[in-house]
């Protein structure tokens, strides 16, 4: 079967950015503002400044850490499902939350508390949805302390999907896994991976004390590492294309080998999302047309070390449902997929990587349904080459009642999905947003509570002590 395959590097560019990788680790190196760390990484052979943070990587040590690190990480949720995160498996997470909503009515506004319980529920009902991420904002309708933590209570309440988390702090990721342990119960959290922890590299180059605290409590739960690795072209990385890859390239392997310094085998993500320096205004552009190029770059050079690859699934500069939308989510997701990425993180996100909603959560599941099938490619078996059935049906004759048509009709090769409006004019149909609305009224006016009723009040009994 033919398959669709997306390439921007040749092998020879690969070994070029790769080498140039080695070089920048080597000279000027990385800045590393942990002193356990430091002390680890001296003793393996790297040539460390404690006085200044400062560590360079002898070539041949990045390139004997690297090896040591597994092509493939295994998630699970509480749902018992088992996500073998690796080689040509792909996964999909949704948004929970981000700084701005998109409310189907009012546009964009600040999150409130029954945004979350809505969008965990989307995600829990939806079966392309794989795993489900919080990030760390407040509810509008809550106070401070206690608005993060509800927030992360009511999610973990309505999931039982495996859940990437992104703590703000060490105290935080605590928090997460405490809950970790009480949804694991008797196995405990070491040995049910329910959660992921990312990990951010500051660009450049520099990994901060909180991130190497965080990291620490990934390595000793057990938890796969997620590399948070987001330089900004022209204000944190070189404003090219490729020089921002090299340098995205160096800060996602500093986890990678770091990690495994501390503790060899330890599954570790490669993961990368640069964006570009508007230097007129010095704002984040997120989710330009450059993203699809360093998507698929990303995904070979993860290939060509033997990683997991990990990623934003896809999104839009604008926070409107509207052709750059679906343009700028397809391209994306296109390249994601047809690049062989294999953790999609971010269902729902616009709005240049500040915004979400339910619905777009559910038009991106359509985006993706449609690149999946574009991606798989077409099969060319001599059944489905069809000649017989040409032959049959001659010069101007049909296909309506041909052995293949009456074959495949209930489990048709063509393209199909139930959240696009694939009518063609013909009918009543609703277009894609509104469908996308009834799909997410009728998902969370039809739910039945998923996790069991004893960890809810555990959980619940939990986050009441943490205040």
């Amino acid at each position: 079967m033919s398959r669709m395959k997306l390439e921007v590097l040749t092998e020879t560019e690969i070994e070029a950015i790769h080498s140039r990788t080695l070089g920048v680790l080597e000279d000027p190196g990385v800045r590393v503002n942990h002193a356990p760390i430091l002390k680890a990484l001296a003793k393996v052979g790297a040539k460390v400044d404690d006085a200044a943070g400062r560590v360079r990587f002898p070539p041949e040590l990045v390139e004997e850490l690297r090896r040591e690190a597994p092509p493939s990480a295994r998630l699970t949720g509480l749902n018992g499902r088992v996500l073998d995160v690796g080689g040509e498996n792909r996964y999909y997470s949704s948004l929970i939350t981000d700084p701005f909503i998109i409310d189907y009515e009012k546009g964009p506004r600040r999150p409130v508390l029954e945004d979350i319980r809505r969008h965990a529920i989307v995600g829990e009902s939806l079966d392309r949805v794989d795993a489900m991420m919080r990030m760390q904002y407040p509810a509008e309708d809550v106070p401070e302390p206690r608005s993060c933590l509800k927030t992360m209570e009511v999610f973990l309440c309505h999931c039982t999907k495996h859940a990437p988390i992104y703590p703000s702090s060490a105290e935080n990721a605590r928090e997460w896994i405490g809950a970790g342990e009480i949804l694991a119960g008797s196995e405990g959290l070491r040995k049910t991976p329910l959660m992921s922890m990312a990990v951010a590299v500051t660009s450049p180059l520099t990994l901060h004390e909180a991130n190497g605290d965080l990291l620490g409590m990934a390595l000793e739960y057990n938890m796969p590492v997620i590399s948070t690795v987001c330089p900004m072209a022209g204000a944190t990385s070189p404003y090219t294309v490729a020089g921002t890859m090299v340098a995205a390239n160096a800060e996602a392997l500093m986890p990678v080998v770091i990690a495994q310094a501390l503790k060899p085998g330890h599954p570790v993500f490669y993961a990368i999302g640069p964006s570009v320096a508007d230097l007129r205004t010095g704002r984040d552009l997120y989710y330009k047309a450059e993203k699809a190029l360093f998507k698929i770059m990303a995904t070979q050079m993860g290939k060509f070390y033997h990683l997991p690859i990990a990623g934003e699934a896809g999104g839009t500069m604008t926070w409107r449902y509207d052709p750059q939308n679906g343009a700028e989510g397809t391209l994306y997701l296109l390249a994601a997929i047809a690049g062989g990425q294999n953790l999609m993180g971010g269902l729902g996100s616009c709005h240049n990587a500040n915004g979400m909603s339910a619905e777009q959560i559910v038009i991106q599941c359509g985006l993706v349904d449609q690149a999946e099938y574009v991606a798989r490619g077409v099969s060319l078996s001599d059944e489905e080459l069809a000649v017989e059935s040409i032959r049959g049906a001659g010069p101007g004759g049909d296909f309506f009642a041909d052995d293949l048509t009456l074959r495949f009709m209930r489990e048709s090769p063509f393209f199909d999905t139930p959240h696009f409006d694939l009518s063609g004019g013909y009918g009543d149909s609703v277009g894609v947003v509104a469908r996308a609305h009834e799909t997410v009224e009728t998902l969370v006016a039809n739910y039945k509570p998923t996790v069991p009723e004893s960890i809810r009040q555990d959980l619940q009994a939990y986050f009441r002590e943490l205040v």
